[in-house]
């Protein structure tokens, strides 16, 4: 008999949240701020990409980080009140807990804007760990992997962002890349992560067969 994952390691933005259409306006606000033409949101989406500070050099590699930090976050804080779950992200939760499964956050969000959206939410409870604005999640899950804070083969990280894949990779965990976010799935699937799945409903039903399997 197998062992089956005990430890699900969860992004936020377009993984649990779906914040994808604030995030591309208050980019644009920024852009706008500096004069610099706009992106539609599959732009957005094909340039996106993780880490911020990388992605930032791109569009307005004049100015410093933390200026645009400043100004990105000022337009973001505007729209939190209206950013809501993806679909099934408030099952699946209740179901990895009803499951006896770890969950921990694993994401670069604000800390402040994380715990604005999950308190409104109702779901701040269901993370036995939280890691807000982290800068390199690869460098964050090895290091994890090394303290013995997680079993690299008893893992899944869940993201929607090609930096997820290879965290997962660098790790030597399982990577569930999802389409309900800020990547593309030709993007995600150039990345080669072990499982691509549609949404959390199909994550699902992947850890319900993981464990069966593992009790046969």
């Amino acid at each position: 008999m197998s062992q089956p994952i005990d430890t699900v390691l969860l992004d936020w933005s377009g993984t649990l949240a779906d914040d994808l259409p604030f995030a591309h306006r208050a980019a644009n606000q920024v852009l706008s701020l500096y004069r610099k033409p706009t992106m539609n949101v599959e732009e957005f989406r094909e340039r996106f990409f993780l880490p911020l500070r990388d992605f930032y050099r791109t569009i307005l590699p004049e100015i410093p980080l933390e200026i645009l930090d400043r100004f990105y976050h000022a337009a973001f804080r505007f729209f939190r009140p209206q950013i809501p779950l993806l679909p099934h992200a408030a099952d699946f939760l209740e179901f990895c807990r009803t499951q006896g499964l770890r969950m921990i956050l694993l994401s670069t969000i604000q800390n402040g804007h994380f715990l604005d959206q999950a308190r409104r939410h109702g779901i701040l409870d269901y993370f036995s760990e939280i890691h807000t604005e982290v800068a390199d999640k690869r460098v964050t899950l090895c290091q994890m992997r090394d303290e013995g804070r997680l079993e690299p083969h008893l893992a899944i990280f869940l993201g929607d962002m090609v930096h997820d894949v290879e965290a997962a990779q660098a790790a030597g965990i399982l990577s569930g890349a999802l389409l309900t976010g800020y990547n593309t799935r030709a993007k995600l699937e150039a990345a080669h992560p072990s499982f691509l799945f549609a949404d959390l409903s199909a994550v699902r039903a992947f850890l319900e067969e993981n464990s069966r399997a593992a009790e046969d």
